[in-house]
């Protein structure tokens, strides 16, 4: 008998099978079908294919070996080529298989197309290598699944201890001596819930022979590992391979257990128990001391939840778990005695998340103290003479251009957490303009142990958190609508420094009803997003509104921006890793000194609005918070307490007063303006136009999108700024300008001029020289 893996020409089958894969790779990196229907198996990962060597068969080797040569003899030796000279694998993916000591000996295939007859392939002969087993070489338990595809969802999943069968004619020659040489000592099975899968647990029990501990994995009916990947996701996948029941070598069949145990699924709002006949789904209900509370909903598995229950009670009350159990027994059709079991499970499962629910958050991992090289690098950041530009330009190397006031601006926001009255603000503009990024680049900037990011808040998870979950630590709410429902605690925060809430429970000890009080302490810096027109004035008095750059220059930044960022350039700058350590570092360096503005009492404000009482103390923060920046750049000055002790601080100088008043005066003139800022965009657009102008000329003018435009002349036209000359239904509306340009005076003129301070100051210097 020739030997199978020496061929003609002196060729080996691994050398052979080396060089057909690594062509099958680059026919995989050129086929967009063949990585589609990768991709619809919920098998696209890039790093799966690699490490895997996958790759295609589009019929172009033959292209690469010449006609009769010793070669193309060898590959239809191997049966990579059919004796008719075709491919054997063509249509196919293609998945190297490997032997342990030999190297590369078999292949498998499968075919892209779902109607073709037969769309699994091996190389003709025996079904030889496995699939990685160089992960099994020291692992002591390993999953054994049919096929390929299922072993590689399972990678995909995160379980990187498995391996497959070739079908479900049990273990083959190659993968049997492998496991019985290696460590492996426990056998998952994880094959189809069918009847071929059944049938191929109790050949493999045979053949194991009590040599290891087996469970079979309890997969759903009908099912199998990639099907699981693809309809319900990575998640789901991990969560069925979790339960398994052991298979004894006498009686392949599960061992049953003493109780069922259901799958479970938690979430940050409650959990999933699903057992075999019912699934529940459980929302605890705080407050969490001296009670229970959940809602239920509990669903037959068989009637796709159209048989369901619905009910609220407290897990700790006897008489409500009775209750709950003859409802449920009774709505469900299902006896009492087994309802009782689930309730156990439930309330044990109930009391575990409650538990992990109020202990303390995770620790983020203690702060190190820094080192005299980080310490260094730390102060001389602090102590650049022109810290500002310095951080504009490392917050440039994030990709972020432009926006160089609304930058700052929102960057002092978040260190304003440090100070006594921290600041807040919501950056607006339409989607896409670049608002989320510039909160998410604030968030990176800050040091981890002091950022607290949402992209959502239930109504009362601030009210039910940590005492000090939040005290002096920068807020992110990724969108306002994220944050909607928990308005009222936000505001509180901002403004009070602490919520503090009584709620009535009932004692535990004695049954009665007794006041619990609830504290979280503040204050909190706090940042949101948002595509709104309209704010609740309750929301925007306690923050300033930064308004993003939308003009065309901006775009153009932008795009030249992402450009750069494919050229070589980007390769020479310097490490992103190392500029947020700088600034995370720098600002532990921070210590919490108090500031004082020794010319204070020289300073004006706007007062026609009544929201500005709220807005002269934010813009006397927006001082100190610079000043606060700079404090090594400034000489500690120390004073003598009310209980005779010393208390350190620093002056604000008039650079400080100088980055506020730039900083807020465009702030202000777009927040005090009783226009919002789009519509006084259109405003000076339609001035410019002559005569009476349409919604559309103001369109191709500005180049808005029509919806836009709409909202923005009716705002004018309800201020009265814009007037409706003609128009009705079938026939365009024409307008004209009402009011003349500058008749409402700008809000920064209650402002003193940073100049005008200056020569103040100097000239009471000189008269007290």
């Amino acid at each position: 008998t020739p030997d199978p893996d020496h061929l003609s020409g002196g060729l080996t089958r691994p050398e052979l099978l080396k060089r057909v894969c690594e062509h099958y790779a680059r026919g995989l990196a050129q086929s967009q079908e063949a990585r589609d229907y990768l991709e619809s198996r919920g098998l696209g990962s890039v790093e799966m294919w690699r490490a895997f060597s996958l790759g295609y068969c589009g019929g172009s080797l033959l292209k690469t070996v010449p006609k009769g040569s010793e070669t193309r003899q060898a590959l239809v030796e191997l049966g990579v080529l059919n004796a008719r000279g075709k491919e054997h694998f063509l249509g196919c993916v293609v998945v190297p298989l490997e032997h342990p000591e030999l190297g590369l000996v078999g292949l498998y295939g499968r075919r892209l197309n779902p109607k073709a007859k037969i769309r699994h392939l091996f190389l003709p002969g025996p079904k030889r290598g496995l699939l990685n087993w160089q992960v099994l070489r020291t692992a002591n338990s390993v999953y054994l699944v049919e096929g390929a595809l299922d072993a590689l969802s399972l990678w995909v999943a995160g379980v990187r201890n498995v391996t497959c069968l070739h079908g479900t004619g049990g273990l083959s020659p190659d993968l049997d001596q492998f496991i019985k040489r290696s460590n492996v000592r426990e056998i998952h099975l994880c094959l189809d819930t069918d009847r071929a899968g059944d049938e191929a647990v109790e050949k493999l029990c045979e053949q194991l022979g009590g040599r290891f501990k087996v469970s079979r994995v309890l997969l759903p009916s009908g099912s199998d590992p990639n099907g699981l990947l693809v309809n319900e996701g990575a998640d789901v996948l991990r969560s069925f391979l979790n339960c398994a029941k052991q298979i004894s070598a006498d009686n392949p069949k599960p061992i049953p257990d003493a109780e069922e145990l259901p799958l479970t699924e938690t979430t940050d709002t409650g959990f999933t128990l699903e057992f075999s006949d019912v699934v529940y789904q459980v929302t605890p209900r705080p407050p969490f001391t001296g009670r229970l509370q959940i809602a239920l909903r509990a669903s037959l598995r068989d009637t796709a939840g159209r048989k369901r229950f619905l009910d609220r009670a407290d897990l700790t009350s006897s008489r409500a778990r009775s209750a709950l159990v003859k409802a449920l027994s009774h709505q469900l059709n299902i006896p009492r005695e087994r309802i009782e079991a689930h309730m156990f499970c439930l309330v044990d499962t109930a009391e575990e998340w409650v538990h992990a629910f109020d202990e303390d958050e995770p620790e983020i991992a203690a702060v190190q103290p820094l080192s005299a090289t980080q310490r260094a690098e730390a102060l001389d950041f602090l102590q650049a003479p022109k810290l500002v530009e310095r951080l504009l330009g490392d917050m440039e190397e994030f990709g972020y251009v432009g926006e160089s006031k609304g930058k700052i601006l929102a960057y002092l926001i978040g260190l304003s957490r440090k100070l006594e009255n921290p600041l807040s603000g919501i950056i607006r503009s339409q989607s896409g303009a670049g608002k989320s990024g510039l909160s998410s680049l604030v968030a990176k900037l800050t040091p981890p142990e002091d950022l607290v990011h949402y992209s959502r808040v239930s109504a009362h998870a601030l009210a039910y958190a940590p005492k000090d979950a939040f005290k002096r630590k920068l807020v992110v709410m990724e969108e306002r609508v994220g944050g909607e429902a928990a308005d009222y605690y936000i505001r509180i925060l901002q403004s009070s420094h602490m919520i503090r809430q009584a709620v009535v429970i009932k004692d535990p000890a004695t049954g009665k009803m007794r006041t619990q009080e609830f504290e979280v302490e503040g204050p909190i810096a706090y940042l949101e997003t948002t595509t709104n027109r309209h704010i609740n004035q309750e929301n925007a008095s306690r923050c300033f509104e930064i308004y993003l750059d939308e003009t065309e220059d901006q775009t153009q930044r932008i795009h030249a921006r992402q450009r750069d960022t494919r050229s070589l350039m980007r390769l020479k700058r310097s490490e992103r890793e190392s500029i947020l350590e700088r600034h995370h570092n720098a600002q532990r360096m921070l210590d919490e000194v108090k500031v004082v503005i020794p010319y204070v009492h020289r300073l004006t404000f706007p007062t026609k609005w009544l929201r500005t009482r709220r807005d002269n103390e934010r813009f006397l923060c927006l001082i100190e918070v610079s000043a606060f920046l700079h404090q090594h750049q400034r000489v500690r000055k120390t004073v003598t307490g009310p209980k005779g002790d010393t208390i350190e601080y620093v002056e604000a100088t008039l650079e400080d007063y100088q980055l506020a008043y730039d900083l807020a005066k465009d702030v202000l003139r777009d927040t005090l303006h009783e226009l919002s800022m789009s519509a006084r965009e259109l405003l000076d657009r339609a001035r410019s136009l002559d005569g009476s102008f349409t919604r559309r000329q103001l369109r191709e003018n500005l180049g808005w999108p029509q919806r836009r435009v709409t909202e923005n002349v009716a705002e004018l036209v309800d201020m009265e700024y814009l007037a409706v000359l003609s128009g009705s239904n079938g026939k365009a509306y024409e307008y004209t300008v009402v009011l003349a340009e500058g008749e409402q005076p700008s809000p920064i003129h209650g402002l003193v001029h940073p100049d005008v301070l200056r020569t103040a100051l100097c000239g009471k210097a000189l008269a007290n020289a």
